[in-house]
């Protein structure tokens, strides 16, 4: 006897490798990947840094990244606000990147002095043979929405923070369409005159997780010479 796969099944599957296939397409990181390199010691990155993260709260471990890995997939900043598993000689730290370690060769970490010292038992310096990888940062609740001074209706600077995972893309829907917004160095996208009313935007973690939320109405009406830290609705995935 023949068996018959109902239709409803076959779409399912399509639908569902679709996706699957999409999100794969768009990812610029592997997960798992490890990054092998080696890693020096900083007091920076926690007011300010290339990518405006802070405030940092004092004694949490933190990272630079080199530019090979911060501008992954020819995207600025795309690692900016990763959370790293990084190991060395002694042990292992979890580290958040604020900063670009602008000397640093392929895989190298700039590290707070805490994570420095418990993955290298040595003084400060050089430590080799250390290697890292992305894991998810240590959120449950929605992201959060760092608004820069400045921003209007007319030009919006806009970054994602609070993410389990970095975002390397973003677009926003203006008069029926969907338009991509630039990334900077100083990680923020940048929105032109997006006009009245919620500004509808979505976007794309390294790995392809695509999330769709909106700036409500009234957060770019007026300029403003302070920066903006308004919630969103919305999470990645583990």
């Amino acid at each position: 006897m023949t068996k018959i796969t109902p239709i409803c099944a076959v779409l399912t599957l399509g639908l569902t490798l679709s996706s699957t296939l999409a999100q794969a397409a768009d990812a610029i990181w592997s997960k798992n990947k490890v990054c092998r390199g080696y890693a020096t010691e900083t007091g920076s990155g926690y007011s300010g840094g290339a990518l405006l993260l802070d405030p940092i709260p004092a004694g949490m471990n933190i990272a630079a990244l080199s530019p090979y890995q911060l501008n992954s997939g020819g995207i600025r900043a795309s690692l900016a606000g990763a959370w790293l598993q990084v190991t060395g000689p002694v042990g292992s730290i979890n580290v958040y990147v604020t900063d670009l370690y602008p000397e640093g060769k392929s895989c190298a970490l700039d590290l707070s002095p805490g994570a420095f010292k418990k993955i290298s038992g040595i003084p400060p310096g050089w430590v080799d043979n250390i290697h890292w990888k992305v894991i998810p940062g240590p959120y449950e609740g929605p992201v959060l929405y760092r608004i820069k001074e400045g921003s209007t209706i007319y030009w919006a600077a806009i970054q994602v923070r609070r993410t389990r995972y970095p975002v390397v893309s973003m677009d926003y829907y203006e008069l029926g369409h969907w338009i991509r917004a630039n990334k900077t160095d100083y990680n923020h996208f940048i929105l032109n005159k997006t006009g009245p009313g919620n500004i509808k935007i979505r976007y794309r973690d390294i790995y392809g997780h695509q999330l769709s939320d909106y700036i409500p109405d009234g957060v770019l009406n007026k300029e403003s010479s302070k920066v903006k830290i308004i919630p969103g609705r919305v999470q990645f995935p583990l």
